[in-house]
């Protein structure tokens, strides 16, 4: 067989791969969830198109990735204009060329052993996970970084010409530039293939420069801003804190918007840059391990186990909330590959290639799951494991059926190697904390947001009251339902809601400035002025609540109040409101 040409079943299995994708893209793109990207999906794309405006998102340092918004823009730059269906459709494509690239990388793993099937099996178990065309139907990283991977993987299996090896060294650098977590599995290929290359200096020097140059832009910007070596961005510390905590099995699962921003506010953003800020939620991680370093050991340990479950765990959001029936991803429910089953197989398959004495690729699985034990244990974090472990599970079977047709002709016992299954077997299918559970008022929430942003208002009105049925202090929904009454100018239900946010969260700035405005409009003056004063002690620059401030004491005849604090701030002496 050419190198360059696939036999008709994997022919097959890369078109069928592709076309389930087109089609559940076709089905994505007529729903509300593909309108209005969520939680980090929003901020890539908004990140994105401040960069096609030529605005520059990242002047206060990299707190998030930046490779993505990136590549999305030069997508954008291309095609004429950034469109949500454009990036889809590019992210649907990269899996497809994903698919490609595994069934050429299992047909070669299999083909030792007498299996060139493993290759169409690698591409069937990639597409047909439900998480992996959900991510790529999201503007999140997996598409890219799950490309990355591969496509240096297929460069590294050809001959070790200088080309590819640099070639391969910037896929990885661009999986990191998307996804720092990726850094401890390209150190893994480097390491690896540098070992065993005929010139291991060489070797090691043109994946590391390729590696390095897509880096090289964050590392030199986030040094001359903050005078500090970072690689990549600034979010590691607060995600280090979330999984590492005596309190992780709460922050693990901390809900985005208003309970995640009352974390982070506790790094005093006002004061420190995303550098400082990082650096502070490292410490102060460090130092709760370090004073109950036995709980820490605890806590790895349970995430250890969790992250070998069957069960999807969520971060930010909750995928299991699409597959439900009625919704656009029910489909998914019937994909006949989870994670549990495809688990002892690669097992098994990481048993075989250990005993052919080839371990490269078992060491990146185990590089790439570090970090869902390190940090936090999400389905996001895990299906950086995917693509090894769609090589490793037929590989892993395609052993195993091996083994008993031998047993069989030959009743000699299996390879003690293969008992390593057993665990793998049963850990998967252990019961976990309820809080892994997929909460009701969680998929609500996330339909009363679609809700809201459709201006579909009653029906958002139910879903949050749904959420605060079940969750009575929740405040994201309490928030909402509060900027509903007030679309309805019902300023007393508005501000009913409103009050059970600032009960949790005393120094939300803009809760603080909406309860002002809607005791001001029912001729409270007394509870405007005391909530902007609340407001206006909010740590930042608050220059126009403030000026908001010496209006109202002047309409309530606290001329010298009014003035006293205008003499403490000149800037609130001119101006008007923004």
């Amino acid at each position: 067989m050419s190198p360059h040409t696939l036999p008709r079943l994997e022919r097959f299995t890369v078109a069928f791969a592709l076309l389930a994708r087109l089609g559940l893209l076709q089905v994505f793109s007529n729903s509300a969830w593909a309108k209005y990207p969520m939680v980090d999906a929003f901020t890539y794309w908004e990140q994105a198109n401040q960069l096609l405006a030529g605005k520059e998102p990242f002047a206060e340092g990299y707190y998030q990735p930046p490779a993505y918004p990136l590549l999305l823009s030069g997508l954008g730059t291309l095609t004429g204009g950034l469109q949500l269906g454009t990036a889809r459709l590019a992210q649907v494509l990269l899996g497809g060329l994903t698919t490609l690239l595994l069934v050429r990388l299992g047909r070669k793993l299999g083909e030792p052993m007498g299996a060139p099937w493993v290759g169409a099996a690698a591409g069937l178990v990639y597409t047909f996970y439900p998480p992996v065309v959900m991510f790529e139907l999201d503007i999140l990283t997996p598409a890219v970084t799950s490309a990355a991977l591969v496509g240096a993987l297929s460069l590294l299996e050809g001959a070790q010409r200088p080309w590819r090896l640099g070639a391969a060294g910037l896929l990885l650098g661009l999986a990191v530039a998307a996804h720092p977590t990726y850094l401890l599995g390209a150190a893994v290929i480097i390491g690896a293939v540098a070992w065993g290359a005929q010139q291991r200096g060489q070797a090691a020097g043109l994946l590391l420069g390729g590696l390095l140059l897509p880096l090289a832009p964050t590392a030199i910007e986030n040094y001359r801003q903050f005078e500090t070596v970072e690689l990549v961005s600034h979010n590691a510390g607060i995600n280090f804190y979330l999984g590492n905590n005596a309190g992780w099995r709460d922050s693990s699962f901390l809900r985005p918007g208003l309970p995640f921003r009352q974390l982070a506010l506790q790094a005093e953003p006002d004061q420190r840059d995303v550098a400082a800020r990082n650096r502070y939620w490292k410490d102060r991680t460090w130092t709760e391990i370090k004073e109950a370093p036995d709980a820490w050991l605890a806590a790895l340990a349970t995430k250890a186990i969790w992250s070998v479950s069957n069960v999807e765990i969520p971060r930010n959001e909750d995928f299991r909330c699409r597959m439900v029936p009625g919704e656009v991803f029910w489909v998914y429910s019937v994909f006949p590959f989870r994670y549990g089953l495809v688990l002892p197989f690669a097992v098994a398959g990481a048993v075989v290639l250990l005993r052919r004495r080839e371990g490269k690729l078992v060491a990146l699985w185990l590089a790439l799951h570090a970090p869902v034990v390190l940090f936090i244990v999400s389905d996001r974090y895990r299906l950086a494991t995917w693509p090894v472990m769609s090589l490793l599970g037929p590989l892993g079977l395609a052993g195993l059926l091996q083994v008993a047709a031998a047993w069989r002709a030959t009743q000699t016992p299996a390879p003690w190697a293969f008992l390593a299954v057993v665990p793998a077997l049963l850990l998967p299918w252990l019961p976990l904390d309820r809080r892994t559970e997929m909460d009701p008022s969680l998929c609500a929430y996330q339909k009363g947001d679609l809700l809201y942003m459709e201006k579909k208002y009653p029906e958002a009105q139910a879903a949050y009251e749904a959420v605060v049925q079940a969750r009575p202090q929740d405040m994201g929904a309490h928030y909402w339902l509060a900027n509903l009454a007030a679309l309805r100018k019902d300023w007393s239900a508005a501000s009913g809601h409103m009050v059970i946010v600032l009960e949790q969260f005393p120094d939300y700035f803009p809760g603080l400035k909406s309860m002002g405005e809607w005791a001001d409009r029912q001729g409270d003056l007394d509870g405007a002025i005391a909530y902007t004063e609340r407001a206006y002690a909010v740590p930042g620059d608050r220059t126009a609540t403030g000026r908001r401030l010496v209006r109202l004491l002047k309409k309530a005849g606290r001329t010298a109040e009014a003035e006293a604090l205008v003499a403490s701030n000149p800037k609130l002496a001119s101006g008007s409101e923004e």
